[in-house]
């Protein structure tokens, strides 16, 4: 468990009880609303992860190869979730440089100042010392517990001596209803870990726990706040609440203090979140996504560490810890954050549905195998010759002398060949005499006779018909998230419980369509309907203020995806693409082409994936797939 604090559990974690949850109690809704926004973001959080949890082993060079929908989807999501983490530790840059004005004696303008240049050093300050060596070390984690420790303890000490606990049980949801509700259960959803440990019992109780710490963690920052913070509306938005509670509380010298504790915790939080940042550009400049060059990647025999993805990784957080305020940030984190898990289920809810092989079904094949039989030919007469009615082969068969065909002595690898080519078990052996014992109980035994049905009453495979029946429940989903929208956003009560039911139901229903089981994605259709519901509801909550960013970032990212040297590109016609990479394969004992629509083809990747032969690296594609499905 300790291991999975220390890979950025901890960080968020650090983020949600120090920064975000008293930027919501004092800036965005009633603290009492906080209490039952972390049991619907803590249920967020689990779904999240369990989709982001069964993408780990997909192999992204086949999905590149035969998909390019599945992998642009699947880089978007990649690159929301860069955005998720630049945005939290250009926050965590702020509040540190809020945090060494206030120990310094509040020097700065009210509020937090614009441009950040203290915000922009601590986060130059930090790129420089990756760039140099700097590894994540579990002393991060040990001295940020002790800081949150600390600041849990100040909040605890303020709330029992100047707490008002009848306030506690008052105004629920200010100030706006169920959109305050929805806001701060957004901002909530990037606390909890984003991908869960090995599959297995451990990691799954390490999970729960992990979970369980945050809820609670929350919880308890949420009725603290609950009783010192009480709601009502600000002119200016406040970045460092902390500061403001203990003035209004009376404990101004516990200022330096709070500003301290707040100060380690928000410094190793960003010293753990910003590995994982600088992790993603080298994600991308891998062979496995073949994004960014492959130079980014490079490791430096001096320091040990990326120096150009830790460079860039910097100077992004920097450019966003400079201009972008408290407000923007928290949105757009919250945004991001949402979108890329909104890519992740849509992708999940429909990928096991799709068929492989789209073959309608009035071409069917009738090709079949038969053995030969390997007795000798028997004499023919003259009479069943003429009974054909083929004058030239009765001409052969009277001047040639009928002999007896000499029967060919197959060898043994022929015979094999033969049984498995019919689908049949392995030759029969000689058998061996059995013993007495042995041959008195075959003998007893009555002979079993066992058949096999069809294939499509055993395993029910995707066809065209049932993707077709996929693609209409996936509109009717469409439909009931938006009518549940609309009523949330017309605060009308029947058309959101409409909604929400339909969603529901029709994701229970695509259980019984036909789809593959078998394969590294198996993930419930209603989970991933739910967490498409929840993700656009509350993404509708926040995307006021994060619409811009946001949509500038994903043009960037649709941008590096589409990118080509010629002016203008055909990159989303994926047949041309397809043909393109297609290779026919040409026999070359007949000295002639086959022609096109009887010849194979295959799909030569630039480079195999990470641990698998060079042997592997060509998948290949029929041309044709016959049988019934």
């Amino acid at each position: 468990m300790l291991d999975a604090l220390c890979s950025g559990s901890g960080a968020r974690l650090a983020l949600g009880t120090s920064v975000i949850s008293y930027l919501i109690a004092y800036n965005e809704a009633a603290a009492p609303g906080l209490i039952f926004a972390t049991i619907l973001a803590t249920i967020y959080g689990l779904m999240a992860a369990r989709c982001k949890t069964s993408l780990r082993s997909l192999q992204m060079p086949y999905v590149r190869a035969t998909n390019k929908f599945d992998y642009g989807c699947l880089f978007m999501a990649i690159w929301l979730d860069a955005l998720a983490v630049m945005c939290a530790c250009a926050a965590l840059a702020r509040t540190l440089s809020a945090c060494l004005d206030a120990m310094t004696g509040r020097n700065s303008p009210v509020n937090e100042p614009w441009p950040d240049v203290l915000g922009v050093a601590v986060v130059f300050l930090v790129t420089g010392m990756f760039m140099l060596g700097l590894e994540h070390s579990k002393a991060f984690s040990f001295i940020m517990t002790l800081g949150m420790f600390g600041l849990n303890a100040i909040l605890s000490a303020v709330g029992w001596w100047r707490g008002d606990f009848v306030a506690f049980t008052q105004n629920y949801f200010q100030p706006n209803g169920m959109n305050s509700f929805l806001l701060t259960t957004a901002l909530l959803t990037y606390v909890y870990p984003s991908i869960w440990p090995q599959q297995h019992r451990s990691g799954r109780l390490t999970v729960l726990l992990i979970t369980a710490i945050a809820a609670v963690s929350l919880l308890l920052t949420a009725l603290c706040l609950a009783t010192v913070v009480h709601f009502k509306t600000r002119e200016e938005y406040v970045a460092v609440p902390l500061f403001n509670i203990l003035d209004e509380s009376g404990f101004h010298k516990l200022v330096p203090a709070g500003a301290c504790m707040l100060l380690l915790t928000s410094s190793t939080a960003f010293l753990e979140l910003f590995p994982e940042l600088y992790g993603i550009v080298v994600r991308l400049a891998t062979s496995e996504w073949r994004i960014l060059s492959k130079q980014i990647s490079y490791e430096s025999s001096d320091s040990g560490n990326p120096v150009l993805a830790v460079f860039i990784a910097g100077s992004l957080c920097a450019m966003l810890a400079f201009a972008c305020p408290l407000q923007h940030l928290s949105y757009t984190l919250a945004a991001s954050h949402m979108c890329a898990v909104m890519l992740r289920a849509f992708y999940l809810l429909y990928t096991p549905y799709r068929p492989k092989f789209m073959q309608p079904s009035s071409s069917e094949s009738t090709l079949s195998y038969s053995r030969l039989s390997t007795a000798p030919l028997a004499k023919s007469s003259s009479s069943s010759c003429s009974n054909n009615g083929n004058a030239s082969r009765l001409k052969r068969s009277l001047w040639n002398l009928k002999k007896k065909p000499k029967s060919k002595q197959r060898t043994k690898p022929e015979v094999e060949k033969e049984w498995l080519l019919l689908g049949e078990p392995t030759s029969p052996c000689p058998q061996r005499v059995a013993g007495d014992v042995e041959s008195t109980v075959l003998s007893d035994a009555e002979p079993v006779v066992t058949t096999a049905g069809p294939l499509e009453r055993s395993v029910r495979v995707p066809t065209l018909s049932s993707w077709r029946v996929t693609m209409f429940a996936l509109v009717v989903i469409a439909l009931g998230i938006a009518l549940c929208l609309a009523g949330l956003l017309m605060h009308w009560a029947p058309a959101a419980f409409t909604g929400a039911i339909g969603v529901f139901i029709v994701a229970l229903m695509m259980g019984i369509i036909p789809k593959y089981t078998g394969s590294v994605i198996n993930v419930s259709p209603v989970l991933c309907a739910l967490l498409l519901l929840l993700s656009v509801i509350c993404f509708s909550a926040c995307a006021q203020h994060s619409w811009p960013g946001l949509l500038i970032w994903l043009l960037g990212g649709l941008m590096l995806l589409i990118r080509c040297d010629k002016w203008c590109c055909n990159c989303f016609e994926h047949t041309s693409i397809l043909q393109a990479q297609l290779i026919p394969s040409v026999s070359g004992k007949t000295g002639s082409a086959l022609p096109v629509s009887a010849s194979s083809s295959s799909i030569r990747l630039p480079r195999p994936p990470k641990g698998v032969g060079v042997g592997m690296g060509v998948i290949g594609l029929p041309q044709r797939v016959s049988g019934l499905r």
